[in-house]
């Protein structure tokens, strides 16, 4: 398990680095705007695979994916115009949208649904990956199932290193002080607040009245 800091002095080694491990299907541990996650290609079914062993989750619990933009979004889910008008409010952002999938990526991201969790992150490293290779990211807190998201490196160690699936690479961006993302459902004809993330029920609903 590599472990490379991130600074302004090394950004440009360490993106090309992240960039060749993902591109070879391995799975990258990376800080994101809200906890450490664990990241791979969404177009290869075993580097999907591969996360789920990590992380030791079950099989049926999807991922949600990082998209590099709203086109992008529309192009492996089913967004209508006035839904992708809303996405523009709240992305990029620590809100992520379920929408009904294309079927344009591995099976196993879904966990067998027909639906697929997306957002744009707001992340100066990940958004640039996501740029070059123009497609999605899956992607899901760095931790074992059922633990605490990791928001340093030190908790990453202590949850894999003893680990036999292991992320390839682990990228240091310091202490995180976020939360989980927002979870709407925007599957139905008005949107479900299935996680509070950084707003509770009330601000969300706030929100949607200022916005829709």
């Amino acid at each position: 398990m590599k472990i490379l800091e991130l600074n302004d002095e090394n950004y440009f080694g360490v993106f090309l680095e992240t960039e060749t491990v993902l591109r070879g299907g391995g799975v990258v541990a990376a800080p994101t705007d809200t906890v450490y996650g664990l990241l791979t290609k969404a177009d290869d079914s075993k580097a999907v695979k591969k996360i789920f062993a990590i992380k030791d989750r079950a099989e049926d619990k999807p991922l949600s994916v990082f998209v590099k933009d709203i086109p992008t979004a529309r192009k492996y889910a089913y967004i209508s115009d006035s839904k992708a008008e809303f996405l523009e409010k709240v992305w990029p952002g620590k809100v992520t949208m379920i929408f009904h999938h294309k079927g344009k990526l591995a099976k196993e991201l879904t966990g067998g649904k027909d639906t697929i969790g997306m957002r744009i992150p707001d992340n100066k490293l990940i958004s640039n990956i996501l740029e070059k290779l123009d497609l999605p990211l899956a992607q899901t807190s760095a931790n074992l199932a059922g633990e605490p998201p990791a928001k340093n490196t030190e908790d990453i160690k202590n949850y894999f290193s003893d680990k036999k699936n292991q992320p390839d690479l682990v990228v240091d961006g310091g202490e995180l002080r976020g939360e989980p993302s927002l979870v709407i459902d925007f599957t139905r004809d008005r949107p479900v607040v299935l996680r509070t993330g950084i707003l509770n029920k009330s601000d969300f609903d706030q929100m949607m009245k200022s916005m829709i």
